[in-house]
Formats: structure tokens, C-alpha cells, sequence
């Protein structure tokens, strides 16, 4: 198996689960499968915000595809010792600079780096930051501009 080379923000996993998700990212992660994975950050995340709902069928419902889909189709890189010195040296160079962001968000670029994946996410210019301060790597499936063709995935 193909080492994970794509890490999925929460944003991107959250429209791989909607109803009608956008085309061209459902066309970027099946291309990709094998080479995706989420954080533990996002995985926390996605739960979270499940356990918040309302019960009734539309619950039951997205955690039965948590489970059956994402947890079984991504693997999920968990936050480490490695990530966690990545994430203390990007949150002090942000804080430095005067543009601290949010600390979930620093932990899954941390997570990305010392993986050395590349983060895919809508919200790339809020880890702009994080970007200008570390190795962080990112592509937005959104917008084909920002990513490579699938064919030219490695281990394609």
C-alpha cells in the first residue's frame, strides 16, 4: 500500500458526506483514495459535530457514514510528538508575527508537515499564514488551478 500523500481538512470531508457534493472533489478524492487520509484533529472534529446534533435519523445517519465510510476508507495519522514540536514552532512564529489562528487548525497543518503530506482544503487562504511560516503544503480540489491532475498523483 501506497504511503498516504493527502490529508484531508474537515472541510473536505464534510462535502464528501453532503447529499450533492461538489463534482470535481469527489472526482479529485476518487482519483486519490489510496492516498488520502485525515488527521486525528479532523476525525475529533467530525465527531464532535455529529454528537452536537439533534438525535434522530439524520444523526444516526452521518455517524453511520463516519464509520462506514470515512473512518473505513482514510486512515487516520494521528497527532504525535513530531507534530506537536511542528505545531509549538508554528503557533510561536504566529503569535510573533502578530497572526495567531485558530488552534485546531494549526494542529492539523502541524499534522500535514510532519507527515510531509499536502493539505487539502477550501480554506487555503486561512492557512496562508501558517504556510508563510513552516513547510505546509496545500492544494484546494474547489478550484482546479491549485492541484495536480490525477494521472499525476504519485503511486498512480
Amino acid at each position: 500500500m501506497v504511503a498516504p500523500y493527502y490529508l484531508l481538512d474537515t472541510n473536505i470531508v464534510s462535502e464528501l458526506m453532503r447529499a450533492d457534493p461538489n463534482p470535481d472533489v469527489m472526482e479529485q478524492a476518487r482519483g486519490r483514495e489510496s492516498l488520502c487520509a485525515i488527521s486525528s484533529t479532523t476525525w475529533n472534529e467530525l465527531l464532535f459535530g455529529v454528537s452536537r446534533m439533534v438525535a434522530g435519523r439524520r444523526k444516526d445517519l452521518l455517524f453511520t457514514d463516519l464509520i462506514d465510510d470515512i473512518q473505513a476508507c482514510y486512515p487516520i495519522i494521528p497527532y504525535d510528538n513530531h507534530a506537536a514540536w511542528i505545531h509549538a514552532d508554528i503557533r510561536a512564529r504566529l503569535a510573533d508575527a502578530g497572526t495567531p489562528i485558530d488552534f485546531q487548525d494549526t494542529q492539523i497543518a502541524a499534522i500535514a508537515v510532519s507527515n510531509n503530506m499536502i493539505l487539502v482544503t477550501r480554506n487555503t487562504k486561512h492557512f496562508e499564514p501558517v504556510r508563510q511560516v513552516s513547510t505546509l503544503m496545500m492544494e484546494n480540489w474547489f478550484e482546479p488551478a491549485t492541484r495536480q491532475p490525477v494521472s499525476g498523483a504519485p503511486g498512480a
